[in-house]
């Protein structure tokens, strides 16, 4: 019988703390944003956190490092999976309207999983700005990436034919404010699903897009 190498066992050992502690910090942000959406972040006290997660200052602060630092973790929750789905339906090279819609779907199933966070960082995020300056760049760089993958789209369709946009860029955000809005009013038992939403808003702007 052979041996099991000598580091693979310290590896998975030392991955468990790790992934339990992941999970943890995970939990916490989803509390802490359910909090900050139903009461606001500045209303939300440290004690509030603490009963809501049960744990004591020290150890919020374990997790967490600061109250405001919050705010970056919950945004990274919700922009990271759909940055990542973004990328993963561009490279796949379908035509651009198959594409604009598939992004459609990533964007409104994020919103409708992370409504919470979302809701917190469009009410919240001109509190990220100052407070920390790197932090805040990598968020509105985040933003920017995604603006982009539906920019770079809908130039895309324009070059083959497919769109006639004037400015893509009041394109761009004309497509994701329609979407984006919809956190004000959507809610898993609605009698639409995160998909139903997303096929009939990009059906309604491919229909204002397409050459005719």
């Amino acid at each position: 019988m052979s041996e099991e190498p000598t580091g693979s066992t310290v590896t998975r050992r030392a991955g468990r703390p790790r992934e339990g502690y992941e999970a943890r910090r995970q939990e916490i942000v989803d509390i802490a944003a359910r909090l900050f959406a139903e009461r606001g972040y500045h209303a939300t006290s440290l004690d509030e956190l603490s009963a809501a997660t049960g744990l004591q200052r020290g150890g919020l602060y374990h997790y967490i490092g600061s109250k405001e630092r919050l705010l970056f973790m919950i945004h990274e929750r919700f922009i990271e999976p759909l940055l990542a789905e973004a990328h993963a339906i561009e490279d796949r090279g379908d035509p651009p309207d198959a594409t604009l819609e598939n992004l459609a779907g990533a964007l409104m199933r994020d919103i409708a999983e992370y409504r919470d966070q979302v809701t917190v960082f469009l009410h919240e995020w001109r509190t990220i700005h100052p407070k920390d300056r790197e932090r805040a760049q990598a968020v509105m760089q985040a933003r920017r990436e995604f603006e982009a993958v539906i920019d770079r789209t809908l130039r895309r369709g324009v070059a083959q034919g497919v769109f006639e946009i004037p400015e893509s860029r009041l394109a761009t955000l004309g497509f994701l404010g329609m979407i984006n809005y919809s956190y004000q009013w959507y809610r898993r038992d609605a009698a639409w699903s995160a998909d139903d939403v997303a096929q009939a808003f990009c059906s309604f702007f491919l229909d204002g897009i397409r050459v005719r």
